[in-house]
């Protein structure tokens, strides 16, 4: 991470507030996010699904101020929510994110876990609808099928309308349900150099982030994320 954070000449980073504090973040997301503060964007996943990458996003703002990411998981099979993998042309992939936030005196200031609020709004492939129930806000999907298949001609997708100011600290995310953690493991990121090279910052000892999502991994495709930091 030191090293890294010595490559950058300062050019970087986003000025939310002209005379607010540096803040660092540290992302690794399955397989893209973009984030934004205050609705101000700061930055976004600069590499497509080539190969899982970590980012670092640098921005000035006053505390408190309110995270919001748009995470979406790569798909090969356009709208299909699928990829070609594992012998089959229609696999589900997983997603994941996880992130650590410090401030200029290098204090981790927050991390990702279940108090963050996690909404989806592209859910597939599904090979029959009535496996999928909304239960107030929760939109779940766990029921579903996640096998792989070489015929996706009779899949289907669900997708919810995104509200046009998700990104903004006026938001109410209140009704959202809160993200649902995911262990290392469950991931699969144990053998990944973007990850391992950085588990001093993610897996801090004393403030381990966590991988979060919505309630399905596998088969939400794009997930709304926010958190306020006080």
């Amino acid at each position: 991470a030191d090293e890294a954070l010595a490559a950058l000449d300062g050019s970087d980073i986003v000025e939310v507030d002209a005379d607010g504090e540096l803040i660092t973040a540290f992302v690794f997301a399955d397989n893209y996010f973009e984030m934004y503060i205050n609705g101000i964007p700061v930055g976004k996943d600069n590499v497509p699904f080539t190969q899982f990458n970590s980012n670092i996003v640098r921005f000035k703002v006053q505390k408190p101020f309110t995270i919001a990411m748009k995470l979406v998981d790569w798909e090969e099979n356009s709208g299909l929510g699928s990829e070609a993998n594992r012998g089959q042309a229609f696999h589900p992939g997983d997603g994941g994110m996880v992130a650590v936030f410090k401030d200029a005196e290098g204090e981790i200031i927050a991390t990702t876990n279940s108090e963050w609020k996690a909404q989806t709004f592209y859910t597939a492939p599904l090979r029959d609808l009535s496996c999928a129930t909304e239960e107030g806000t929760l939109r779940l999907s766990t029921s579903c099928s996640t096998e792989d298949s070489n015929d996706g001609t009779s899949y289907y997708a669900l997708h919810w309308k995104t509200p046009l100011n998700w990104q903004s600290t006026e938001f109410d995310d209140t009704q959202w349900p809160s993200a649902t953690e995911y262990t290392n493991k469950t991931i699969g990121v144990d053998n990944k150099p973007a990850y391992t090279n950085f588990i001093d910052i993610f897996d801090n000892s004393k403030a381990d982030a966590k991988f979060i999502w919505s309630t399905n991994v596998i088969l939400d495709n794009e997930v709304l994320v926010r958190y306020t930091v006080n």
